[in-house]
């Protein structure tokens, strides 16, 4: 099919407003209505108004009695979520770097850096280093200012001083050049059985919390890592629909609670969206 050029013009919010009502979305206060789009921006607000758009009929009106409200209501619903999910997966991330931390020191001392039996071969071990330099020097923490300023060798923090520069996604990255024993001892930590599952979920929860610190939607979201299945003595996790948030929020809470933290972000999300009528709960992943 021939692609066409992109030839829409410049909308101001009261003309979105004015489109909007257009369609039939009940907008009792326009100047409102268009104040409120000027502060969230449109396009962000633009996958809640297609949400209730009638797609099938001509013309693609509003299904009837849909407020502005309902969709300001769907907005603040999605970020309730995302702000009580982001704190679980930071906590998790937390818990992660210091077993990480504590997995390599406790075996390979205080700086693990060079040894290779501390990862899966020479090249891992290389790449990690290089990450962990990369951290290091772009650092601007008064401790690694610290360090630099007092110790001449070895040329790296310890281990369990450079894990607090380092970023979800690095973490996620060096965690997969470790070696095998590294890496379950740490994944038995968050009563993962296998590394490889445990990696696999970390990647997930890595995405899941790059999502809420970018102030992107779940509302309506198919997560394209999905948690794979660890079997269990009492059942298979995760036991939601895949690809949606409650599968990986499974995961999550189970992860957190082996680690001894007590959470149950599964039931603080459903909590969120039970006072939020306007949204559908399969719209939130449940």
């Amino acid at each position: 099919m021939a692609l066409i050029p992109y030839t829409k013009p410049h909308a101001t919010p009261t003309q979105r407003v004015a489109h909007l009502r257009a369609k039939g979305l009940i907008v009792p206060k326009p100047n409102v209505a268009a104040k409120k789009i000027e502060l969230i921006g449109y396009e962000r607000l633009r996958i809640y108004f297609l949400s209730r758009r009638q797609v099938t009929v001509a013309g693609k009106p509003f299904a009837p009695n849909t407020s502005y409200k309902d969709i300001i209501r769907l907005y603040e619903c999605d970020l309730k979520i995302r702000e009580a999910v982001f704190v679980a997966v930071g906590q998790f991330e937390l818990l992660l770097r210091n077993s990480m931390s504590e997995a390599l020191s406790t075996v390979h001392g205080s700086h693990p850096y060079s040894n290779v039996a501390a990862f899966k071969n020479s090249e891992a071990r290389l790449e990690s280093y290089r990450m962990f330099v990369d951290v290091y020097h772009k650092s601007k923490d008064g401790r690694a200012r610290h360090y630099r300023d007092r110790y001449g060798e070895p040329t790296l923090p310890p281990i369990w001083q450079i894990k607090e520069f380092i970023t979800f996604g690095t973490a996620s990255r060096i965690l997969k050049t470790l070696s095998g024993h590294s890496r379950t001892a740490i994944a038995h930590d968050f009563g993962v059985p296998k590394d490889t599952i445990f990696t696999q979920w970390v990647e997930c929860m890595v995405d899941l919390r790059n999502i809420c610190a970018h102030h992107d939607r779940l509302f309506n979201r198919n997560f394209q890592k999905q948690p794979v299945t660890l079997t269990k003595a009492t059942g298979n996790l995760p036991t939601a629909q895949p690809k949606k948030l409650k599968a990986i929020l499974q995961c999550l809470d189970y992860m957190l609670a082996k680690r001894g933290v007590k959470s149950d972000t599964v039931a603080e999300v459903a909590a969120i969206i039970a006072r939020y009528p306007e949204m559908v709960p399969p719209e939130a992943g449940y």
